[in-house]
């Protein structure tokens, strides 16, 4: 078996076990994940755990997120990106959960694509993301940007999602307020070493419904809101 194809082999894997975390998969979430090649948006020395399910260190003291929470993000209890989606997505890190974001809202050869803009408060982390999404050929559908992700990106607003992959203390308004009609808005919710995952959605009276997702544990969001 050549490296090509242990890779395929360790993603199949991957994916049937991700009803071990009661993840609904849908073939457009499995064929998102076969497309992005997660070995190339973590550290060199951790390219061989690539397709091990567990957070992995990236610089300036971060993490990869694991992917079975990669995969709640986009799957249709959470966030649900439909192609033509605007993304804005909160902690780019290296990439990887833009990319993903990316082949959902904007698969190759669609009509009518989406966009990922991913914000990045870190340059370190803006250079390392920047570069490994040159380097998979998704620079047509993801923009990486440095910025206070709590502040979002007004320029681009509505979102059609909201992406935080950094936990706050409280939900930042100006997220809420770049939220478009029916948008979908998910962000870990607490203290630094446990959250909730909350989920909220904009209703068409411009009023915000919210649903708890389950505990998780992610790094704290910095920044204004922080």
């Amino acid at each position: 078996m050549n490296s090509q194809d242990k890779l395929i082999e360790e993603k199949k894997q991957v994916l049937s076990k991700l009803r071990l975390h009661s993840i609904s998969l849908t073939e457009r979430m499995a064929n998102a994940f076969l497309n992005v090649p997660r070995e190339e948006f973590v550290l060199g020395n951790y390219r061989d755990r690539a397709y091990i399910d567990t957070p992995l260190p990236i610089l300036a003291n971060q993490t990869i997120s694991a992917i079975h929470m990669v995969m709640i993000y986009i799957s249709p209890s959470c966030t649900d990106p439909q192609i033509g989606d605007k993304v804005l997505e909160i902690g780019a890190g290296s990439g990887y959960n833009a990319a993903m974001f990316a082949e959902m809202v904007a698969p190759e050869g669609t009509d009518n694509p989406g966009h990922v803009y991913a914000l990045e408060i870190i340059p370190e982390l803006v250079e390392f993301a920047k570069k490994n999404i040159e380097r998979t050929d998704y620079t047509d559908r993801v923009t990486i940007l440095q910025s206070d992700g709590g502040l979002g990106y007004e320029k681009e607003s509505p979102y059609d999602i909201i992406s935080v992959a950094a936990a706050s203390k409280t939900i930042p308004p100006p997220l809420l307020e770049q939220l478009s009609v029916r948008g979908k808005f998910v962000i870990p919710v607490g203290k630094r070493f446990y959250q909730e995952l909350v989920l909220i959605t904009k209703e068409p009276d411009n009023s915000f419904s919210e649903k708890n997702l389950g505990g998780v544990a992610f790094v704290p969001l910095t920044g204004k809101y922080g």
